[in-house]
């Protein structure tokens, strides 16, 4: 019996094989510590027709320590409060976008527990941090995390740590962490690899520019997308921008994703709908290469082949080679079974 669902529910949005890809616009920071900025995302996310909207959540005392003094000033001045989150979360259900977010620390993932978010994301920076994933695993919600990073065996570890919480409802998303990520290093293939290896629902976080690899990502199988998104470029001292989606364009990709969903089914055997249609003027029949008059017994080098195929096709030339014509045919004209008569 399989470890995790093949699919599952988040927020009442069905996720996983045989659903819909769910889209998740990646607010992240930047908002960089403005609330109302943050709301602006979500207006952004909502009204492009993402399924969720994301942020990351920490108290930089709490994420990193001492030693990272630089990193510690960066990103202070980056996080919201708490109560600032909550007002966002409840703004989402006023605009039906779902929120959830990445915790970077232990009090911020209690605090996403108290908001009963339907969703959590653990970022690739908890690589080897089993004992934070079978916490997040314990609180028995539908989770992703990414495997930027990771080898190949500590995806399976991962796996193992959830599990062993109690987890079941698990999203894996393959994930380059460079910002940004050149096409030659986004390894899609990873995405056939983990459809192989884990028995989870399989998905792709983005770090490239534009948004061609992430349509990619959906055209190899994956299940859930993850694409950062801003309202602001050229930002020092900051990374998000470089792989983000905008006001611009993130509308634009995910009417494209969708079209791409559309395009994955397989064809039927013939040809499908308005496609029939096609048949008849993309197709070839049978036509005289000259005159050919009443009684005229027909013989290979009589006819050529030529659209439409509203005649006799090409595939038939054996059964029509010495038959005697019962009516003429003008040069050019297309044959069909009614000109023919017996064998010659």
């Amino acid at each position: 019996m399989a470890r995790f669902s093949s699919r599952f529910e988040v927020d009442g949005t069905p996720v996983g094989e045989g659903c819909p890809v769910f889209v998740i616009a990646e607010a992240g920071v930047a908002h960089f510590g403005d609330e109302d900025k943050a709301f602006r995302l979500v207006d952004l996310a909502a009204d492009a027709g993402a399924d969720a909207v994301k942020f990351q959540v920490f108290n930089v005392d709490d994420m990193i320590s001492g030693e990272l003094a630089d990193w510690k000033a960066r990103l202070g001045p980056r996080a919201l409060p708490y109560d600032a989150f909550a007002r966002i979360q409840a703004y989402c259900k006023e605009r039906g976008i779902t929120f959830f977010a990445t915790a970077h620390d232990e009090p911020s993932l209690d605090f996403l527990a108290s908001l009963d978010v339907p969703l959590f994301k653990v970022g690739s920076g908890e690589v080897g941090n089993w004992p934070y994933l079978k916490r997040v695993a314990s609180f028995r919600r539908p989770m992703i995390f990414s495997t930027g990073m990771y080898r190949t065996g500590q995806v399976a570890e991962a796996l193992d740590a959830i599990a062993e919480a109690g987890g079941r409802d698990v999203a894996v998303l393959h994930c380059v962490t460079l910002y940004p990520t050149p096409p030659e290093q986004a390894a899609l293939g990873t995405i056939a690899r983990l459809r192989e290896t884990c028995d989870a629902v399989v998905g792709y976080s983005d770090h490239t520019r534009g948004f061609h690899i992430p349509l990619a990502a959906v055209a190899l199988g994956a299940r859930v997308i993850e694409k950062h998104i801003t309202l602001d470029y050229d930002v020092p001292n900051a990374q998000d921008w470089k792989v983000s989606c905008g006001p611009d364009d993130l509308g634009r990709f995910i009417s494209e994703l969708r079209e791409v969903e559309l395009a994955l089914g397989v064809r039927a055997d013939g040809p499908v709908g308005a496609e029939a249609e096609s048949l008849v003027w993309a197709s070839k029949s049978l036509v005289a290469r000259r005159d050919l008059p009443t009684g005229h017994v027909l013989a290979a080098d009589d006819l050529t082949s030529k659209r439409p195929g509203t005649g006799i096709p090409p595939s038939e030339i054996e059964a029509v080679i010495g038959r005697r014509l019962g009516r003429a045919l003008a040069s050019d004209g297309i044959l069909t079974w009614q000109h023919l008569t017996g064998a010659a």
